[in-house]
């Protein structure tokens, strides 16, 4: 009798406790949306019209690019960029690549996987001293949005990072290394944008929402503290930037971050027709700019 006395008592409290935190949470975001601020600024290049001259450059160099899937929006807009100018695009293949008609490849691999950032760090740097330092003029690689959630240790991974790149940019003077900021998620909906927030407070990770993009930017940051007028590649700022030049961005308990824009967006993660040729663009000619060191 005393332990059913007890059940129906526990029964209300637990199911005021779970309104109380849905309630809490729904204020939080409501809070955060009343409070946009002015975007922040950063130093980032934005994608614009690449000249005939820098895509027949790239076209004569050999290029090797490490990804994973998200890498294919970039790579599978190429010949399009080519296309509109009437230019041979160069060859593109996975592994490997022979010479185009100008002399140059991009090669491109998938590296690691997804949610293991550092499992991609390790596979490039394999790939690289495994044979393809000694065939290439450029080389990059790109984690994917995957990688970063909000509680991800953003210092010790960029760490491991700027390590891994400076021993490849010691042992293989010969290639120029771009550096590539982390991609964007779409700013979530009011119910997405919820369950993160009851993730966050359950203490489960989300790759989703504002906290993610958050720390993605504390890393991205990094990235550009460090390697700006140093071959940058800042796909999160192409990503985050409207036709108009605006950039999508919020704040989060105090701290600025930048989504992907809905408009170049296939889903929450990924690019569509229009936001591959835009990021293709500045990948073009960022590799042009590294071709000439």
């Amino acid at each position: 009798m005393l332990a059913s006395t007890r059940w129906r008592f526990r029964r209300p409290v637990a199911a005021a406790v779970a309104v109380l935190v849905l309630v809490l949470a729904l204020a939080v975001v409501m809070a955060d949306r009343w409070s946009k601020e002015t975007p922040i600024s950063i130093q980032g290049n934005v994608a614009s019209a690449i000249t005939t001259a820098n895509l027949t450059a790239v076209a004569r160099t050999r290029v090797f690019f490490g990804h994973f899937s998200g890498g294919m929006n970039v790579l599978d807009a190429v010949p399009g960029v080519y296309a509109d100018h009437g230019v041979s695009a160069p060859a593109i293949e996975q592994g490997r690549a022979e010479p185009g008609p100008n002399g140059g490849f991009i090669a491109h691999q998938f590296i690691g996987k997804d949610d293991k950032p550092l499992l991609k760090l390790e596979d490039f740097d394999r790939t690289m001293r495994g044979g393809m330092g000694r065939q290439v003029d450029v080389a990059l690689m790109k984690f994917c949005w995957a990688d970063i959630y909000s509680n991800t240790d953003v210092d010790a991974l960029f760490t491991r990072y700027r390590d891994t790149m400076a021993a490849l940019e010691r042992d293989f003077p010969n290639v120029t290394f771009i550096h590539v900021t982390v991609p964007l998620t779409t700013e979530p909906g009011l119910v997405t944008e919820l369950k993160t927030r009851l993730k966050t407070l359950l203490g489960r990770r989300d790759g989703r929402g504002q906290p993610a993009n958050v720390t993605r930017e504390r890393l991205n940051a990094l990235i550009r503290g460090e390697y700006a007028g140093r071959h940058l590649f800042d796909l999160a700022a192409i990503e985050s930037t409207k036709p108009d030049g605006t950039r999508v961005s919020g704040r989060y308990d105090t701290q600025g971050y930048f989504a992907l824009y809905d408009g170049y967006a296939s889903d929450m993660g990924h690019l569509n027709a229009v936001g591959s040729k835009i990021a293709a663009t500045a990948f073009l000619e960022a590799i042009a700019q590294a071709s000439r060191k």
